[in-house]
């Protein structure tokens, strides 16, 4: 039987409940607490356009492989659906294009792009070996989209990669103790893009030497028993081009570990430089990275035996590798580097090392620059300027002037490169009577180096080149003309410069 009495009981207790309900909206939905909620994905929606993390070949980089497959790695987890090229004709189709002509056309490639590393790595293969010496673009297009159907935010091109160029060439080098004496019966395999493509064996001299080998970057491993395998890596640039690599000091396996240490100075007037970051390799192998202090001096302790490649970082001068080989504790592997160069301007680097037995004392550098009639002004250490008025100057910077003290160094800088062929020579002064065995042979065992970087407008090109294997106080370097480029001589006399 209704009451009005119950009714009036039993209504306080619904009210109070209806505000309780109601205070706790905001809190709550039909799928819980509101946290939960947005665990479920349904407020905190992913808008996140994916970015482009890295690219293989790399951007900007030379003499890949022709046979290269192509990589890209996105930030996010993609669509798969979304990643696709053209696979039938070579029209620009498909989010992935890779193109030599801009765009005009695009590569064919054999399949859609697979994916790797959770949806996030895509690589594609043409259906051909591309064009040697050949610059190629990747796009990925807006339609490249993640798992959350967000795009790209604009289409990604790349500057492009360069193919090796066609013909072939030859290596050759040479091969010693630390002593400098000969080491024979060294085996050196030549690889390129990953895989060993021949393999030559050192001589009674030290030397070595493979033809018919295709242009690129080879990577050179030596080994023998009893010594420690070494490699060293250097570019195969032009049609029968004959490369002479660094000669290669052999260790012992019986070397210990110890501390390598020397000092980073600048190559014009001698300063030393601080705050260099030095990044020391073995092989491909990241080791440990050290800073010079105020007097550009570095040091890495606890450094095994074998050879190292240092990679020096600057911001104003011009990043570089040198190498140094560690048995046991090595002080004063120094090293010289150079500020950035204004367009049009060449500067050239003399280097020699301090060796056991001391070889190399006194190495002049002598720059032969063409005076326009024909002839040419040479810059040495009698004759440090020669001026051209508003064709710029030639000068010798720095002149060692500390002979019997290795290791040493000297610098030209050619502030405007002109029309004519320059002629670069070294001179081992110290003994330029060259009248005994010894003297003869000083020259080659000094380890001495050559590095030129030319700032031709668009970028700095940088050329190395080592003393050859042979007898001889006077080695004549390179030449280099604007039209034909650098041009090694690899010679060596007894001739005066």
């Amino acid at each position: 039987m209704y009451s009005s009495n119950k009714m009036n009981r039993f209504l306080p207790l619904v009210l109070v409940t209806l505000v309780l309900l109601l205070s706790s909206c905001s809190e709550r939905s039909e799928y819980g607490e509101a946290s939960d909620y947005e665990k479920l994905g349904a407020v905190s929606t992913d808008t996140t356009a994916p970015t482009i993390s890295s690219l293989s070949p790399t951007d900007n980089s030379t003499y890949n492989s022709p046979a290269t497959t192509v990589a890209v790695t996105f930030s996010n987890k993609m669509a798969t659906g979304s990643v696709t090229t053209n696979t039938s004709d070579t029209s620009c189709s498909g989010s992935y294009q890779l193109s030599s002509d801009n765009f005009t056309t695009c590569i064919k490639m054999s399949a859609t792009p697979s994916a790797s590393d959770n949806d996030t790595a895509f690589t594609a293969t043409p259906a051909d070996n591309l064009s040697n010496g050949t610059t190629f673009k990747l796009r990925i297009t807006t339609s490249a989209k993640d798992t959350s159907s967000n795009s790209l935010a604009s289409t990604y091109t790349t500057n492009g990669f360069t193919t090796s160029p066609s013909g072939t060439g030859t290596i050759k080098g040479s091969v010693k103790v630390d002593n400098g004496s000969a080491l024979s019966g060294v085996s050196v395999a030549f690889s390129i893009y990953g895989a060993t493509v021949a393999t030559a064996t050192s001589d009674s001299n030290g030397d070595f030497s493979q033809s018919s080998l295709g242009l690129g970057v080879y990577s050179l491993t030596y080994t023998k028993n009893d010594y420690l395998t070494s490699s060293q890596s250097d570019t195969l640039a032009s049609d029968n081009q004959t490369l002479l690599v660094e000669t290669m000091t052999q260790l012992t396996d019986s070397c210990s570990s110890g501390t390598i240490s020397g000092k980073i100075t600048d190559a014009v007037d001698g300063s030393n430089v601080s705050s260099v970051v030095l990044s020391a390799y073995k092989g491909a192998t990241f080791i440990k990275s050290t800073t010079t202090n105020d007097s550009g001096e570095y040091s890495f302790s606890d450094m095994d035996p074998g050879r190292y490649a240092f990679y020096n970082l600057k911001s104003g001068y011009i990043s570089e590798w040198f190498y140094v080989n560690a048995c046991g504790s090595k002080e004063d592997q120094d090293n010289s580097i150079t500020t950035t160069l204004p367009s049009d301007t060449m500067r050239i680097i003399l280097r020699w090392p301090k060796t056991a037995p001391e070889t190399a004392q006194d190495l002049d550098s002598y720059l032969y620059s063409p005076d326009g009639s024909g002839d040419w002004h040479k810059i040495y250490w009698n004759n440090l300027v020669q001026d051209y008025g508003a064709d710029g100057t030639v000068t010798l910077d720095k002149d060692d002037k500390e002979p019997n003290v290795p290791p040493g160094d000297e610098t030209n800088t050619i502030s405007k490169v002109r029309s004519g062929t320059y002629i670069y020579k070294v001179y081992n002064y110290s003994d330029s009577a060259a009248n005994t065995p010894a003297k003869k042979t000083n020259l080659k065992n000094s380890k001495a180096m050559v590095k030129v970087y030319y700032n031709e407008g668009t970028c700095c090109t940088k050329k190395k080149y080592y003393v050859p294997n042979d007898n001889g106080t006077l080695w004549g370097v390179f030449t280099f003309n604007k039209d034909t480029g650098f041009t090694a001589s690899d010679n060596m006399t007894t001739a005066n410069p």
